[in-house]
């Protein structure tokens, strides 16, 4: 009977294919995160791919690039002959110039310097890279400031003009459990497992932003509401509205307010937001806009 001795581990084999694995799980990351919207839009909304958040694709990512790094150096140290063989003369066995290693080192200069002039094909890679990240940026995508899911629950609210008791109450009526002024909006988020974008939007639903006489709800009058969704009164979500969107929820002619805009010297598109008009403008808020833009007064500067 022929016994069958247990066969070695080959290092060589498990670095090959430990280093192939690597380099597939960093292409598949890299390539979820090249089409994946802004960390500012991301974070807001709780975007994912297959369960798993932007900041999870990153880790992902990074974790893969680095091992890869590290295992390819072994790579390198198991094939150091055969990869030396490439810099060696064919005849003399020499180490020399040889016309396939002096041709990658010159394509792979080539590449470097045309991304970096960004030329195609790569300056249209980065373009379209570009693009994708911009068309996920839309008003309703949209914290009231970068990264507000880093505030703190009071901060945010005071940026919706919304006081910390009414904050308080709409929290509970909505079942969002553990909240504090001083707890960080990403992770009463992440506790309860909603999207910052929807604490947010609950702080501003239940009575569609403070008006600008203070106290309380928005043009639509008590408890339930303001004229449109999520702050149509002048609350902290109108100036991500753009001025067509405002025009429809007021029920106002977009032609007649342009001009009416346009000779009172305020430079507008119907696709631009109230709070890029306002900054192109010079106002400090966009709600600073709203009465001219209803008829109703001139805004001032």
């Amino acid at each position: 009977m022929v016994e069958h001795k247990p066969r070695p581990f080959v290092w060589r084999t498990f670095t090959s294919v430990f280093l192939a694995v690597c380099f597939l799980g960093a292409v598949i990351s890299g390539s979820i995160l090249f089409l994946a919207p802004p960390g500012r839009i991301a974070n807001w909304t709780d975007w994912n791919i297959s369960g798993l958040t932007k900041r999870e694709w990153t880790a992902l990512h990074v974790s893969f690039s680095a091992v890869f790094l590290v295992v390819a150096v072994f790579h390198v140290f198991f094939n150091w002959r055969p990869l030396v063989s490439y810099f060696k003369d064919r005849v003399t066995r020499r180490l020399g110039w040889r016309f396939e290693w002096v041709s990658a080192v010159v394509v792979a200069g080539v590449v470097g310097w045309a991304a970096v002039a960004n030329l195609p094909p790569f300056g249209w890679l980065v373009a379209a890279g570009e693009r994708l990240k911009q068309s996920w940026d839309r008003p309703a995508a949209r914290a009231p400031i970068p990264h507000a899911e880093l505030l703190t629950l009071g901060e945010l609210a005071a940026k919706a003009n919304i006081e910390p008791g009414v904050a308080a109450q709409r929290l509970d009526r909505a079942g969002i459990k553990g909240h504090s002024p001083e707890i960080v909006v990403e992770e009463l988020a992440r506790t309860n497992r909603v999207p910052a974008q929807r604490i947010y939007e609950i702080l501003l639903d239940q009575a569609g932003g403070p008006g600008r006489g203070g106290g309380g709800a928005g043009r639509g009058g008590e408890g339930g509401g303001g004229r449109g969704a999520g702050g149509a009164g002048h609350g902290g979500g109108l100036g991500w509205k753009t001025l067509e969107q405002l025009c429809a929820d007021e029920g106002l002619a977009l032609a007649e307010v342009l001009e009416r805009l346009k000779a009172k010297g305020v430079q507008a598109e119907a696709g631009q937001t109230l709070r890029e008009i306002a900054n192109a403008n010079g106002y400090d808020r966009p709600f600073e806009l709203v009465e001219l833009i209803r008829g109703s007064r001139p805004a001032t500067k």
